[in-house]
C-alpha cells in the first residue's frame, strides 16, 4: 500500500480546572458493580471504569472495590502500567493514580471542549496518548504532567486529504478549521510491539510504527464505524464494528469480510486462545471464531433470511442481553464489562 505522508499539527495547551470540577467526587454507589461499566484493563490487578466517574479495582478479579476519584464525568477507557492507572472520558477528563487507585489527580479537564476521550494507551510510565471524538488526540511525554494536542490529517480518507491540501494552498487558517471539523472519531488504539493500530469512524483503520506521530491508513471496503482492532499474530489483524461487521487482514493484503449473520454492533475483541477469538457486542452478543478465520464475499444488499454463517463461526447471547463493551483475561478468567455491570464470561 502506498503510504500517505501528511504531517501532524501539534499544539500545546495549558490545563485549567474549575473549582466546581475539583469539588466533584464520584458517587460511591452501593450497587456499582451493576452499573454501566465501559472499559477494563489488567496486569497484576484489574481496573474497571464507567458512568458517573466510577472506578473499580480488584486484586483477585473477584472482589471489586470502588475508588473515590475527583470527577463525576463518565469514564470511557482506562490503562494500567505498573502501579499507575490512567482513566479518560467525557469533559475531556484525564485522571491518574500512581498507587493502584488509592489517590488520584486530574491531569486534564476541558468541559467547554465538548469532546470525550474514548481511549487511552501508555507505551511506558512516561509516554502515552489519549484519543477521542472528532479527531481528539493528546500526547504526553512526562507521565501526564503536561499534554499536547495533535491533529492527524493522515487518518482521513484520501479524498478528504486531497481536498484539504487544495485548501491549504490558499488559506492555512481555513485549512486548520476544516481539518478540525472533519476528523473522524478515534474509537480505539491498540499497541503490538512497535506497531500502533487505530479503529475509528467512517471506515477508519490505520497503523503507525512511530508511536502515532504519523499514520498509514488502510483501505477497507466499508465506510461504517469500527470500534476495535487487534493483531492476532504477526501476519493477521482483526477489526470489528457497526452492525456486526468483522474484517480480517492477512499478510498486509486486502481486508476480507467474515460473515456472522448477526447485525448487533460489535464493541471489542477478546483473544481467547491460539485457536479462538471472540467479538463482544450489543444485545449481549458474543461471536466466537475459529482461527484461521473464514472469509466470504460481503453483500450489503443480501436478504438476511438467506444468510449462511461462515464455517467456524458461532453466535451466542448472554442471559440478560446487556451490551458487552470490553473484556480482559485475568488469572485464567475472562472478565467483561457491560451496560449491566461486571460479567464473568464462559468461553468454553
Amino acid at each position: 500500500m502506498k503510504k500517505t505522508i501528511v504531517a501532524c499539527i501539534a499544539a500545546t495547551f495549558a490545563v485549567s480546572y474549575s473549582s466546581t470540577a475539583l469539588a466533584e467526587e464520584a458517587f460511591m454507589a452501593p450497587l456499582v458493580e451493576q452499573s454501566v461499566l465501559l472499559d477494563i484493563d489488567a496486569n497484576s490487578f484489574v481496573v474497571i471504569v464507567g458512568e458517573r466517574g466510577h472506578v473499580l479495582v480488584s486484586e483477585d478479579g473477584k472482589s471489586f472495590h470502588q475508588k473515590l476519584v475527583p470527577t463525576q464525568s463518565t469514564l470511557t477507557a482506562t490503562t494500567v502500567v505498573g502501579e499507575n492507572i490512567w482513566a479518560v472520558g467525557h469533559d475531556a477528563v484525564i485522571l491518574h493514580s500512581s498507587d493502584k487507585g488509592e489517590s488520584w489527580e486530574i491531569q486534564n479537564y476541558q468541559p467547554d471542549l465538548q469532546r470525550p476521550f474514548l481511549d487511552v494507551l501508555f507505551f511506558d510510565e512516561k509516554q502515552g496518548i489519549a484519543t477521542g471524538a472528532y479527531g481528539l488526540f493528546y500526547r504526553t511525554l512526562d507521565g501526564g504532567k503536561t499534554w499536547s494536542a495533535e491533529r492527524h490529517a493522515s487518518l482521513l480518507d484520501p479524498m478528504d486529504q486531497e481536498y484539504l491540501e487544495e485548501i491549504r494552498k490558499e488559506d492555512e487558517d481555513f485549512y486548520q478549521q476544516e481539518l478540525e471539523s472533519i476528523l473522524p472519531h478515534l474509537n480505539r488504539v491498540t499497541l503490538d510491539g512497535d506497531t500502533l493500530y487505530m479503529a475509528g469512524e467512517a471506515g477508519l483503520l490505520a497503523k503507525s510504527t512511530n508511536m502515532g506521530e504519523s499514520w498509514e491508513r488502510y483501505y477497507v471496503d466499508y465506510t461504517g464505524s469500527f470500534f476495535d482492532i487487534k493483531p492476532l499474530d504477526e501476519n493477521t489483524v482483526l477489526a470489528v464494528g457497526l452492525r456486526g461487521n468483522i474484517f480480517v487482514n492477512r499478510n498486509q493484503g486486502e481486508w476480507e469480510y467474515v460473515q456472522t449473520c448477526s447485525t448487533s454492533t460489535l464493541n471489542s475483541i477478546l483473544i481467547g486462545s491460539e485457536s479462538k477469538v471472540y467479538a463482544l457486542g450489543n444485545n449481549g452478543m458474543m461471536v466466537s471464531a475459529q482461527r484461521p478465520l473464514p472469509t466470504s464475499m460481503r453483500d450489503p444488499y443480501a436478504n438476511p433470511s438467506d444468510c449462511q454463517v461462515d464455517e467456524g463461526i458461532k453466535v451466542s447471547q448472554i442471559k440478560d442481553k446487556a451490551a458487552l463493551l470490553n473484556a480482559a483475561q485475568f488469572n485464567g478468567t475472562s472478565i467483561a464489562v457491560s451496560a449491566n455491570g461486571v460479567k464473568t464470561l464462559n468461553l468454553k
